[in-house]
């Protein structure tokens, strides 16, 4: 499927997600390799985003926040309109379900973090006699990692290590050598997250805003080499 990490690190964000994509088979409602080479992590006018998930769920949602030119608007109504379109084509709620979206937001002032679970959207709730649906946008504050894939590990240790050693760029002397520092960090996880989940990619893509002044770079970040799909 796809594997995003996220990590606000106090004075820039960082997005990492994997090369690797998969496309439902409508006919036999199986999920099968699609790209080794997918762009996931996309620019839209106020930052980056990027989605977990079923490719053409995930390819509408970006384009939403692509095609917006302004910053305060409602990602939730839109997510919710594409969930019951592509429910309607035939896909399985359980590949829609394991979906997230994750963005950031530059609004003149700093960079907010944000992630959507997809799952909080089909948790129907009883209320006053209504179904309802609850489903948040969850900020992403400093020194926060998030991680979203298909096979959560078991052994989080790796996770866990990589939140310890989370420090701000102005602690290194040059941006260069934080870059150099954090790729380095996340080319062992995605190692040893592929090696448990053969739907993602060890390369991966690095997304670098800063909070100050949401200037951004995208890195192309190469890792081990592993068996590949051919599409």
């Amino acid at each position: 499927m796809t594997m995003i990490l996220c990590a606000h690190v106090g004075d820039y964000i960082l997005l990492a997600a994997d090369k690797r994509s998969m496309l439902c088979n409508l006919k036999t409602s199986s999920l099968q390799p699609y790209s080794d080479h997918e762009q996931k992590i996309r620019r839209w006018p106020y930052g980056a985003i990027t989605t977990t998930g079923e490719v053409t769920f995930s390819n509408r949602i970006e384009q939403h926040f692509i095609n917006h030119q302004q910053y305060d608007f409602r990602p939730l109504d839109f997510i919710y309109d594409e969930l019951q379109r592509r429910t309607l084509e035939g896909i399985p709620i359980e590949y829609l379900q394991h979906c997230a979206v994750i963005y950031s937001l530059f609004n003149g002032r700093k960079t907010q973090f944000y992630s959507i679970n997809i799952a909080s959207f089909f948790n129907i709730m009883t209320k006053n006699g209504q179904d309802v649906i609850r489903p948040q946008i969850k900020e992403i504050t400093k020194n926060q990692i998030n991680i979203h894939c298909f096979k959560l590990p078991t052994d989080l240790s790796h996770l866990q290590s990589f939140q310890q050693k989370i420090k701000p760029f102005y602690t290194f002397k040059h941006d260069i050598e934080a870059i150099h520092f954090y790729s380095n960090l996340l080319k062992q996880i995605f190692i040893e997250h592929a090696c448990i989940d053969p739907s993602i990619s060890t390369t991966f893509d690095l997304y670098i805003q800063s909070c100050r002044t949401g200037k951004n770079i995208i890195l192309h970040i190469k890792n081990l080499p592993q068996a590949q799909f051919i599409n």
